[in-house]
């Protein structure tokens, strides 16, 4: 089902929408998808695979892991309905370094094998370790404050989930909590994967593969600018408007980058 399309809407998860209008309040971010607030839900434009999301976010209700939305219904218009969640999400880019603190970071890795142990051995995994988010980024990100400072509780927009690998979301987190490109300390950024691995790791057994981490950073990170392009070739307004914005050749620097600082980066991350 492609983006944008109304899904059929399953009658037994029906919300009314008889609070359109004025009562809408707007939200921050909603780059791709049109995000708005209902008293206390959150209606927004249905992901391609509603189905799975949808029973995604039922499955970690039910189990109480505690690190989404619920997923609600559809209501009259279409748009998927979720359950608000209170907190702060850093939509600008490094506008509070707490965000990115250490005391975050290990709470990070704490929510993503939360998720991954949650989905481990489901049919939703499949074949797979695991279900993944595969979108992790501080703007999807809900944070609450606490004495340590403000701290993940809850991860937003699952559109891309899907089966696959623990190391995968660690990976994507990685990259998406740290600084890359020109100015970067390439030994910060393998010491703050090395954090996630560790407390990821101390949060259950087994062991992340970290030697495979800056390859698979690296696969990501190009196939985030390819499908940028992608996307935009194909005149998909979202990704359209990043392209101009000049994610694809900013993100192309950030591989770049990470290209020439991999053997650093990877030192760092198993020192």
């Amino acid at each position: 089902m492609a983006r944008g399309t109304t899904p059929p809407v399953d009658a037994d998860l029906t919300v009314d929408a008889s609070t359109d209008g004025p009562d809408e309040q707007r939200l921050a971010g909603g780059f791709i998808a049109d995000v708005v607030r209902v008293g206390d839900t959150v209606r927004r434009t249905p992901p391609a695979n509603l189905d799975f999301v949808a029973a995604l976010l039922r499955h970690l209700a039910r189990v109480g892991a505690d690190v989404a939305p619920h997923h609600l219904g559809l209501d009259a218009r279409g748009r998927q309905v979720l359950s608000h969640l209170d907190g702060r999400v850093p939509w600008r880019d490094r506008e509070d370094a707490t965000f990115f603190a250490d005391p975050a970071l290990v709470r990070l890795a704490g929510l993503i094998r939360r998720l991954h142990d949650a989905c481990a051995g489901t049919a939703l995994a499949g074949d797979a370790e695991t279900v993944c988010h595969r979108d992790l980024s501080p703007k999807n990100t809900v944070y609450r404050d606490s004495p340590a400072g403000p701290l993940p509780v809850a991860f937003l927009d699952w559109d891309l989930a899907g089966p696959g690998r623990r190391i995968d979301d660690v990976a994507f987190a990685g990259w998406h909590w740290a600084a890359l490109g020109e100015g970067a300390d390439p030994v910060e950024l393998g010491r703050r994967c090395r954090l996630l691995c560790d407390a990821y790791d101390a949060a259950g057994p087994g062991v992340l593969p970290r030697t495979d981490l800056v390859d698979v950073m690296l696969a990501q990170i190009e196939g985030t600018w390819r499908g940028i392009d992608a996307g935009a070739d194909r005149d998909e307004p979202g990704m359209r408007r990043l392209r101009d914005l000049g994610a694809v050749d900013g993100v192309r620097r950030w591989q770049h980058w990470l290209l020439t600082h991999h053997d650093v980066v990877a030192g760092a991350l198993t020192a």
